[in-house]
């Protein structure tokens, strides 16, 4: 049994018997060096840290003034991103486990000349303000070639780590990120052992991973069917890419299909990295849906979202029930597009109402679609795929998929757009899928999740009513674990 396995099971504190909770996370507008590839001393990696930090403080404080219990803080807030190894040594200090040393930072330091000044700020803004307080920063281990034959050449390890303070100061969680995204591979280090962290507040049990962990069974699943957990502390940087990920839809999608409240805080990063800027929006998400959100890819500044957050309710997919799918045949006028690196299946909607289908191998997508008015200046299609997803690091998928297009162009389709005038007044969104593992999302205009006017049926996204503002995508994202 791992040490995080057994960490987890020996958290036994009690829960408040209040049935809910205020929370709040902050989009942060990241101060990082000029150039993330120049060595820096540690007193200028301190200052850049600090002054993240001068902003984190003013928003704890406006926080608790909301009445806020706990706040979350972003990944890579303290620095951003696009560092070398050696370029993020200077950032980094060594976090010690709750469940070797009861610690307060903000009382003063766990052992003689420990470099500690982030973790003793951070630690004392939980206590001042007495709040709940989830960061992250990076944490460095020290190994040899002589007791650890993976130690990296370098003489240490370097982690992405979320950490979680109680409202006296106490460091009570501290995560090592498990599934590292792209160019970040290339300065942090994965776990040998994927950490399951969850902690318990007078409020409620959470458990903690970062960012692109929500695309795997391990930590994100397993804390939640096997720890038990219902609350998420979700620090992310995440990038846009495509219009069947969009952050906050999908966020809000995983929420309802886990059944949990997340509390998702989202690094902006201004600065172009990888051809792209982070501008992906946070929230406060329930198995309802979104309390509170923020998306706005323009924008140039933080911000600090506060939401009642309240215990979720005794819950099994299975009692969301099948749809059973008309026996009709596969929709005429297949065409093919991209979405990202994926080729996806394609039928275009062709009129102001319509039942189609769509296969893509032996697994079916099913739409009935009430428009208010059909436009035909604008191009809307249903598409199906099955396989391996080669930007998400050749995850296992299955997808149904509305799209407004680009364009009229059939080549549009699946490529992310922002605009739309076209209204559904009725939408019934299906599909055969091979896991019970499906996540709903849906965008629309001034990049709305229209919270409350669909349903989540286990098996598909239903708008009986219809959704006000006009729709960029309704998703359904299968994901297949177990053949990854």
């Amino acid at each position: 049994m791992s040490l995080a396995l057994i960490f987890g099971l020996l958290v036994t504190s009690c829960i408040g018997s209040g049935s809910t909770y205020t929370a709040a996370v902050y989009e942060h507008v990241v101060i990082r060096p000029d150039d993330p590839r120049a060595i820096l001393s540690r007193m200028e990696a301190l200052s850049i840290m600090h002054k993240n930090m001068d902003v984190f403080e003013k928003q704890v404080i406006k926080a608790k003034e909301k009445g806020a219990q706990i706040i979350v803080f972003p990944e890579d807030g303290m620095y951003g991103s696009g560092f070398t190894r050696a370029t993020l040594l200077p950032f980094l200090e060594f976090i010690p486990s709750p469940r070797d040393f009861k610690w307060n930072p903000c009382k003063g330091p766990l052992f003689p000349h420990q470099i500690f000044d982030v973790q003793q700020r951070l630690s004392c803004m939980a206590k001042a303000n007495n709040i709940y307080l989830a960061a992250n920063m990076g944490d460095i281990k020290l190994c040899t070639k002589s007791e650890d034959m993976s130690c990296p050449s370098d003489g240490h390890y370097q982690y992405n780590t979320n950490v979680v303070y109680n409202s006296d100061g106490y460091l009570v969680a501290r995560y090592h990120k498990q599934n590292l995204f792209e160019l970040e591979s290339t300065y942090f280090d994965k776990p040998k052992q994927c950490e399951f962290v969850t902690f318990v507040a007078p409020f409620g049990r959470f458990g903690v991973f970062t960012c692109f962990d929500i695309m795997f069974k391990d930590p994100a699943l397993t804390l939640v069917e096997k720890y038990g957990v219902e609350n998420i502390i979700f620090p992310a940087m995440w990038w846009n890419r495509n219009p069947q990920l969009i952050a906050v839809a999908f966020i809000q999608g995983w929420a309802m299909r886990m059944h949990v409240n997340i509390l998702a805080a989202d690094t902006r990063q201004l600065e172009t990295f990888m051809g792209l800027t982070a501008d992906a929006g946070s929230g406060i998400f329930s198995p309802d849906g979104a309390e509170t959100y923020y998306y706005d890819p323009q924008g140039r500044d933080g911000k600090l979202l506060v939401a009642e957050v309240s215990k979720p309710k005794k819950y099994s997919v299975e009692h969301l029930g099948k749809y059973h799918f008309p026996s009709l045949q596969e929709s005429h006028d297949i065409f093919f597009s991209r979405a990202g690196n994926t080729i996806i299946k394609f039928v275009p909607l062709s009129g102001k109402s319509g039942n189609i289908s769509v296969c893509f191998h032996s697994s079916c997508c099913h739409l009935e679609y009430v428009m208010q008015e059909y436009l035909s200046h604008e191009l809307y299609a249903l598409g199906a795929y099955t396989g391996l997803m080669p930007a998400l690091r050749k995850l296992q998928v299955q997808i149904c998929a509305l799209f407004k297009c680009g364009s009229t162009s059939q080549g549009s389709c699946g490529v992310l757009t922002t605009t739309a005038s076209t209204q559904f007044a009725y939408i019934n969104l299906q599909g055969q899928f091979k896991t019970s593992y499906v996540f709903p999302t849906v965008v629309t205009t001034d990049n709305g999740l229209a919270v409350g006017e669909w349903a989540f049926t286990g098996t598909g996204i239903l708008s009986s009513s219809g959704i006000m503002k006009p729709l960029l995508s309704a998703v359904l994202w299968g994901r297949m674990y177990e053949i990854d």
